[in-house]
């Protein structure tokens, strides 16, 4: 409570008090403050250099009023953040997708997916399902289940310590049931929008289930690559990977677009490759899901 006075007295003395030689003109300052308070990286640093341009002399002014409403918004999101309980402040995206068809054969495809996030001051949870069943005349004939869970502890505004389970079913690839627990250090190597990336390293335990009767457990070393770039403001493109190096090491990559069409309502696209390097006998190392859905962010 009183971060959030002391911002809002910021913000008051900098919008009525003049700093430097030359007084903002009250159209520029509009300008700014609506610039600022949109919380967009890119459009506060393109307002703020032609104020700065215009009116060289009130340069220390627009400084002091982008700070004083950032203070404001940082208060502000610190007191709800505080405030909330822990089902609160989730934000994430449902996305579903399916194929009839008839004739010959009765087929049916099903993929669905759920992701959701929740950003607090220090902690920052991350859990994740996936779907992608089909069946051929009443018999599922190929399934990937797929579920994580992930906390990352912030040690700076850069550095995280991550611990991480998974859950994975995959008939295509022979997998039954495979756990996986992780730990390890993030690094975001990349922060300023439009842009994110995030770059994970460190050992995991998994436990594998093949399909044959097979069991095996195994130490492993993680390494993971999250790239998001906000193509547009209604538009987003992510690549993710996730490598395990073991005796029996494996790679899942995942491409995905999704640009907005109306309110919470966005398409997605996204295209996902599996490698194991030792499959069970008679399959494919190599697998490919294609996803084409409809979405709906919460």
């Amino acid at each position: 409570m009183i971060c959030l006075l002391r911002a809002s007295l910021a913000l008051v003395a900098a919008m009525a008090a003049p700093v430097g030689a030359q007084s903002l003109d009250p159209a520029v300052r509009a300008m700014v403050e609506a610039a600022a308070r949109s919380g967009d990286p890119a459009r506060i640093e393109a307002v703020v250099a032609v104020a700065k341009e215009t009116n060289p002399r009130a340069t220390a002014e627009i400084d002091a009023i982008v700070k004083a409403i950032a203070d404001d918004r940082a208060a502000r999101r610190e007191a709800e953040i505080r405030a909330a309980g822990p089902f609160d402040l989730w934000k994430g995206r449902i996305d579903a997708g399916g194929a009839l068809q008839t004739g010959n054969t009765d087929t049916r495809n099903l993929s669905l997916a759920v992701g959701a996030e929740r950003d607090g001051l220090k902690w920052r949870h991350r859990a994740g399902f996936s779907a992608d069943v089909q069946a051929v005349d009443g018999r599922t004939d190929q399934s990937r289940l797929y579920g994580t869970w992930q906390s990352d502890w912030r040690l700076d505004d850069r550095l995280y310590a991550l611990g991480r389970f998974e859950y994975e079913r995959n008939l295509d690839a022979g997998i039954r049931r495979r756990f996986v627990e992780t730990v390890g250090i993030g690094w975001r190597a990349i922060r300023p929008a439009p842009f994110t990336w995030d770059l994970e390293a460190g050992p995991a335990l998994r436990q594998t289930k093949f399909e044959d009767g097979r069991n095996e457990n195994a130490l492993a070393f993680r390494a993971a690559s999250r790239f998001a770039w906000d193509v547009a403001r209604a538009t987003r493109l992510t690549n993710d990977t996730f490598l395990f190096v073991e005796e029996a090491s494996s790679l899942q990559n995942t491409l995905a677009l999704s640009p907005r069409l109306f309110g919470a309502l966005s398409a997605g696209v996204s295209f996902t490759v599996l490698w194991e390097e030792e499959p069970a006998p008679g399959l494919a190392s190599t697998s490919t899901i294609t996803r084409l859905t409809l979405g709906y962010a919460f």
